[in-house]
């Protein structure tokens, strides 16, 4: 015996097991907590400013869940004579984790925060996931800003991408900014989002046309279900419900996702080392499994009866499911016969979000594949010759991408491990009650409910 973690009947001491079973340490080597603390403290120098964009002037604010800490990402949004023009303000991360130091080799083995219901494991040490680069409301924070112009159809006309300093004005909470959407918002609310009510509306707007044209384009829209757990003061789980997205998560969703197609396609056209998001097409074997699915339920497939079904072909096939029976079953088939997004230093597209171009650019204080994004970025607008760019980026845009998809698989099997120990904690309490549930598929062990 190496290590006794605890009972087996307590969810959050069966964590404990599946960090170390996957690899994630709750804990940073001296070396780099000591790297963090040391440009975590570092002020702001005249001579860093003057060379960025300062955009401490704009109505920008962040918007987040309650209980965020790592604020990565802020918004500003104003209506322009041709459409609108979107400002995506990143916290600079490449700024503070500098390249190739003990920092910087602790956050590309870790890959990416981990989130389970009692605990985060962070990329990196809280002096910059909570703090430094944390874009925390009435202080001046580095970014990285996506600037990017779209017509009144929703059309992205140009993209531009800068180095720059925000004071975002207010810390927005996605509960809060639903309540001004939906008119329930109270004097208090109303007052706290005044010097950002402007933008906010602009974004909504924005939002809404980028939605309709990404569904015309034929995005297909994955209803998929994330458990929201509630934990006694003793961490243990006592409610297990839906988390529910409203529309300011939407707003903030469709938002990111334009950034990010900015990114890529501005690696693309100037050829540069890159790191993408790629989702392939799916399998044929795959698809046949789908369509036999479809039609035993009734559901006429063939729309799928071709050589290389696009998106839109897949979206309409959940469309005519709607309301039936069968709903729930065939989105949880058509997520299944999807390949599995991953990282590439090649641009090979986002089948489910039906774009030719797309990498992760938003989040760097959680995930690397983004820290490495904003790196070869800031490289890029610091005039570095192409030639320059692939030789000094070539072989670490392959390695971030093979290390960066390798963590998220391992991330992704601990939370789902994570929260199947929740869910179990929480269903003791019900033992011996009936409840009506779906049959979602059927295996030689038994069925799924």
């Amino acid at each position: 015996i190496i290590k006794r973690y605890g009972s087996a009947d307590r969810a959050s001491v069966c964590v404990d097991a599946i960090l170390e079973q996957n690899g994630i340490s709750p804990q940073f080597p001296e070396d780099a907590v000591w790297e963090a603390e040391q440009v975590a403290s570092e002020a702001i120098s005249e001579e860093v400013l003057k060379e960025r964009l300062d955009l401490r002037g704009k109505m920008i604010c962040t918007i987040d869940g309650e209980d965020a800490r790592d604020l990565d990402d802020a918004i500003s949004v104003s209506r322009t004579k041709a459409g609108y023009r979107l400002g995506v303000h990143i916290a600079d991360v490449s700024h503070y984790v500098r390249e190739g130091g003990s920092l910087d080799k602790e956050a590309m083995n870790r890959g990416t925060s981990v989130y389970f219901p009692d605990r985060v494991v962070p990329m990196l040490p809280t002096q910059l996931s909570n703090g430094a680069c944390s874009l925390n409301a009435g202080e001046d924070k580095l970014t990285l800003s996506a600037i990017i112009d779209f017509n009144s159809e929703g059309e992205m006309l140009s993209y531009k991408f800068r180095k720059s300093v925000i004071c975002s004005r207010v810390r927005g909470v996605y509960s809060e900014v639903n309540r001004i959407f939906d008119g329930s918002a109270d004097r208090d609310l109303k007052k706290k989002y005044a010097p950002v009510i402007r933008s906010l509306r602009a974004a909504r707007e924005l939002a809404v046309l980028l939605k309709e044209r990404a569904v015309r384009d034929g995005k297909i829209d994955f209803e998929t279900t994330e458990p929201k757990f509630t934990l006694d003061s003793w961490g243990v789980c006592v409610d297990a419900e839906p988390r529910t997205h409203g529309e300011a998560e939407e707003m903030i969703e469709q938002l990111m996702i334009a950034a990010n197609r900015a990114a890529a396609t501005l690696a693309r056209e100037k050829g540069l080392p890159f790191v993408y998001r790629v989702h392939e097409q799916p399998q044929k074997e795959r698809v046949a499994e789908l369509i036999r699915l479809a039609e035993l339920l009734g559901v006429p497939a063939q729309i799928l009866h071709k050589e290389n079904p696009a998106p839109a072909d897949f979206a309409a096939l959940l469309e005519k499911a709607k309301g039936s029976p069968a709903e729930k079953i065939l989105a949880h088939q058509t997520l299944r016969t999807m390949e599995k997004a991953r990282y590439l230093p090649e641009p090979k597209g986002h089948f489910g979000l039906a774009l030719a171009d797309y990498c992760h650019f938003t989040s760097p204080i959680r995930r690397y594949p983004d820290t490495a994004v904003h790196r070869i970025l800031s490289a890029y607008l610091s005039k570095a010759k192409p030639q320059e760019l692939t030789g000094k980026f070539s072989a670490f845009a392959e390695a971030a991408a093979k290390q960066s998809s390798k963590r998220e698989i391992a991330a992704m099997t601990a939370e789902r491990a994570a929260d199947d120990c929740f869910m179990a904690e929480y269903m003791r309490g019900h033992l011996g009650e009936e409840f009506d549930g779906v049959i979602s598929g059927v295996s030689a062990r038994g069925v799924f409910v």
